[in-house]
């Protein structure tokens, strides 16, 4: 009988070509040599379909998965999981870059320290892999076991990315049908994320960078409008309230506050309401779901956040007293 393999690693391929066979040599060149790769081609129109089989024909642990059809990233990655055979799971973009031990490390830290999710750190780099800023870092490692999911909510654990973590399978598999009724174009990291550290009793943050995320002037990301940001962020929250309103008030309270304090970032602002006219059907189709499935939620996404504003003469009348407290303190 054949061992199942310590890790299967998913990745998304659609019209990546042969920018794919460097992220997958990352994989192929990990220290972790018990990994399975899925690579799933969203039915590429360029000949990433190709690529793909000659990777899987001169690596056996390459497993090849091909849509006919193109269905976005969220359907290749189910399909992926639904192939995979290890009992963790991790994931990379077919454009980003996984360092040598990042594996090895990721699944070394879930043994030793016991835990469902391996969050490590993540650099900004070039296409040719220079380093040009800290995506995400953490300032210690730590191992998380109270308020799991509500730290999650709030961003504590960074943005909600799957390429930087390493799941139990335990904690993802229940998810794996977890379809959408529409395409969703972003933040679908997020929505099955949202599932994953839910059913997380504990989480180890590494202060390790493992992961290189690539970034590419033409991906969706980089090229986004305010508008178009705020659409597809209001969609994925209506997908997240009707996937996971049924775990219980406490869920859904804490899904809520998460796309509060997204959709308030800078990014996701309008100068005016017109900007949104040109979305007007993909919001009223996302508005009307929401309004049948819980109205509550509806009305709750736009309740803004609490922000401090004080005076710039008040601000400086402040600093000045504490300034003379401390001085009276010293010399008395």
């Amino acid at each position: 009988m054949t061992a199942l393999p310590k890790i299967s690693v998913i990745v998304p391929v659609f019209n990546a070509g042969n920018k794919l066979i460097p992220s997958i040599e990352s994989l192929l060149s990990q220290t972790l040599d018990d990994l399975e790769i899925i690579i799933v081609n969203d039915a590429s129109t360029d000949n990433s379909g190709e690529v793909i089989d000659q990777l899987a024909q001169a690596n056996s642990n390459i497993v090849p998965v091909h849509f006919a059809e193109n269905k976005g990233v969220h359907e290749a990655r189910l399909a992926g999981l639904k192939k995979s055979t290890a009992q963790w799971i991790g994931f990379l973009d077919a454009d980003d870059f996984a360092r040598p031990n990042m594996f090895a490390a990721l699944h070394a830290a879930a043994i030793d320290q016991n835990v469902d999710i391996v969050v490590c750190g993540s650099d900004r780099v070039t296409e040719q892999r220079k380093v040009i800023a800290p995506k995400l870092r953490f300032k210690r490692s730590e191992k998380v076991d109270k308020e799991v999911f509500e730290r999650f909510c709030r961003f504590e654990f960074g943005t909600g990315m799957l390429w930087n973590k390493l799941f139990k399978r335990s904690v993802i598999e229940s998810w794996f049908d977890l379809h959408f009724p529409w395409r969703q174009s972003i933040n679908e990291d997020l929505l099955l994320n949202i599932g994953c550290f839910y059913h997380a009793d504990s989480v180890f943050l590494m202060r390790e960078v493992l992961h290189e995320y690539a970034l590419v002037d033409t991906s969706v990301t980089t090229e986004m409008k305010n508008s178009w940001a705020y659409v597809e962020t209001f969609r994925a929250y209506v997908l997240a309230v009707t996937s996971y309103q049924h775990l219980g008030e406490s869920v859904l309270s804490n899904v809520i506050e998460l796309y509060r304090t997204q959709i308030a970032g800078g990014e996701y602002q309008l100068t005016s309401i017109n900007e949104l006219n040109d979305h007007k059907l993909r919001l009223e189709e996302a508005a009307r779901l929401l309004c049948n499935e819980n109205p509550y939620a509806l009305a709750a996404i736009t309740a803004r956040n609490k922000q401090t504003i004080v005076g710039g003469s008040l601000a400086v009348k402040s600093l000045l007293a504490a300034v003379m407290r401390k001085l009276n303190s010293i010399f008395q």
